[in-house]
């Protein structure tokens, strides 16, 4: 009885393991991209399919554009050029106009203006481009006061390597996760005035609502990390 035990337990966990999701969840890779020619990358600013109206603050540009500076930081194979220079190029060579329509043919369906990519390069000798698009930045907030409810924050991002030169896609991965609040246990509620709800129990020592769903922050950091992480590393022997 014991040996039947342990093997259905280890069934139960090898099944649970081949149900997590894969991270990243897809990667293309060019077959002519050879890591070891590329030297240095420019990083540009992110950019957001999110309406406006769903993020007026901007936060699915301004949050991952910051925690993708810090990841790439940490990758010391490529030589990184960063938004900032990026932008500085782009003002320097009066391509504003050209940038903002960039960033929507980009965003709907992955095209871009040849002469834009190649000014830039102009400006900045850089081998390839590294483009991130956020797709999916959404929290779920449930009823506070329904018992066994949870809130959940979803982020989703795309990052291309993009030769300047063609306008090629070298290398593109795809990523998405989530992070559940804890459940909510009913009697929330600790105060009722006017018919508005005055209290909330679940507050943290922080101030913080433990049931609210998780900081986009949280969640941007575990997509970031995976994708940064997956761009092919470059050998030693062609380090320069």
């Amino acid at each position: 009885m014991k040996k039947f035990t342990a093997f259905a337990l280890a069934a139960v966990m090898v099944a649970a393991a081949g149900c997590r999701a894969k991270h990243p969840s897809s990667i293309r890779i060019d077959p002519d991209f050879n890591p070891g020619e590329v030297g240095s990358i420019l990083v540009l600013p992110v950019i957001s399919t999110i309406r406006e109206g769903d993020d007026p603050r901007r936060e699915s540009e301004r949050i991952p554009d910051r925690i993708l500076r810090e990841q790439t930081s940490q990758r010391y194979d490529y030589r990184f050029f960063s938004p900032e220079q990026f932008r500085t190029a782009v003002a320097s060579a009066g391509l504003a106009e050209e940038y903002e329509q960039f960033r929507i043919d980009w965003g709907r369906n992955q095209t871009a203006d040849m002469e834009f990519l190649q000014r830039v390069k102009a400006d900045l000798d850089v081998d390839l481009m590294l483009i991130p698009v956020v797709y999916l930045w959404h929290k779920d907030e449930a009823d506070y006061r329904e018992a066994a409810a949870v809130s959940a924050t979803q982020v989703g991002m795309t990052l291309s390597l993009v030769d300047p030169v063609t306008g090629k896609t070298m290398w593109e991965a795809t990523d998405q996760n989530a992070q559940e609040a804890v459940r909510t246990e009913g009697d929330r509620v600790q105060s009722v005035s006017g018919g508005l709800d005055r209290r909330v129990s679940g507050t943290t020592t922080t101030g913080r609502d433990m049931y609210a769903a998780p900081p986009f922050e949280d969640v941007a950091i575990l997509v970031i990390k995976v994708l940064v992480d997956a761009i092919p590393e470059r050998s030693r022997a062609t380090l320069r």
